[in-house]
């Protein structure tokens, strides 16, 4: 029986160790090793949550070359039920990650079949379980005009539904809109950087409360080394980030949505599940690789010696 379903991207990650600064233009950095993963939100997140003992299923559309091959391989091997779809025509999506040694990164991506992906490649019966994700919003520019439809079926099922915007891209997001799905959201996950684009806001508190404006019932917003903001009409809290030293900061909201759901689905607690999210958001950037999911073991591990009253601000 499937817990989550995920919609969205799907695509492959190359990406570079820590480098200090990038090229400037006619020159050039070397680099020890590239290293080659799953990547794209929805697909990070369906992996992480598998590897966390949720039943989860990911739907998307990949093309029919080697980089849909290793993908389809990565899925069957978490274990995650896959309705992923091969696509007749296009190319798989691939992103290339420059992490830099102050923790950020950048990102050059080629969208592929996740700019081609419809209803047309699925059926609206395969989205079930208790809770669903529809991730990478803005870079499903096809799906964009049938995500009220499928946020809708969600509801009507009884699923608690979750959406992240993916605004970073360059690409113009309809406001219009998404402001009008929202209102279809029970939980909207974008980070610090998207929630200034949405409001014009530059302090947390006030970006929490102007999306909570638009219709979600709560915005979980990810604010990277500082942790997160949860808030909703009936309360707000900030729930505060853990110290590591990141390689790989590629998909760290990814790895914090996973986390996040899984909180929700084990603890049914906002609190819990926004310690959970930051937890794998963290253990996420300090590895490359499959070593970067958490398992259900060691996230209990991290949990065990968190005093959720020295991580927690109402705010």
């Amino acid at each position: 029986m499937v817990e989550v379903t995920v919609l969205g991207d799907i695509n492959v990650d190359l990406l570079t160790p820590p480098i200090r600064a990038y090229p400037k233009k006619d020159s050039q950095v070397l680099i020890p090793h590239l290293k080659m993963e799953v990547g794209g939100c929805a697909a990070h997140s369906a992996l992480a949550l598998a590897r966390l003992g949720v039943k989860a299923r990911l739907i998307g559309l990949i093309g029919r070359d080697w980089f849909g091959k290793f993908l389809l391989e990565k899925l069957k091997e978490f274990r995650v039920d896959s309705k992923v779809k091969q696509a007749g025509r296009g190319k798989t999506g691939i992103s290339f990650g420059i992490s830099f040694k102050d923790g950020k990164r950048s990102l050059i991506t080629f969208r592929g079949t996740n700019s081609l992906l419809s209803l047309k490649d699925f059926k609206l019966e395969a989205i079930g379980g208790e809770i669903f994700l529809l991730g990478g919003y803005n870079l499903l520019r096809n799906l964009e005009k049938d995500a009220g439809k499928i946020l809708k079926f969600a509801k009507k099922k009884g699923m608690l539904t979750c959406l992240e915007p993916d605004l970073k891209s360059g690409i113009n997001c309809n406001l219009r809109m998404l402001k009008k799905n929202l209102k279809l959201v029970d939980f909207f996950l974008p980070d610090f950087e998207e929630g200034k684009i949405l409001t014009k806001e530059r302090n947390e508190v006030k970006i929490a409360r102007k999306i909570l404006r638009f219709g979600c019932k709560h915005v979980v917003l990810k604010l990277d080394k500082k942790g997160c903001l949860i808030a909703s009409q009936k309360e707000s809290f900030r729930i505060r980030a853990f110290k590591v030293r990141a390689v790989n900061p590629t998909g760290a909201g990814d790895f914090f949505n996973a986390g996040f759901i899984y909180g929700l689905l084990k603890y049914k607690s906002l609190r819990k599940a926004g310690i959970l999210g930051n937890i794998a958001g963290a253990f996420a950037v300090t590895k490359f690789g499959e070593e970067r999911y958490i398992g259900k073991e060691e996230m209990e591990k991290w949990l065990k010696k968190v005093r959720l009253e020295k991580f927690i601000e109402e705010v």
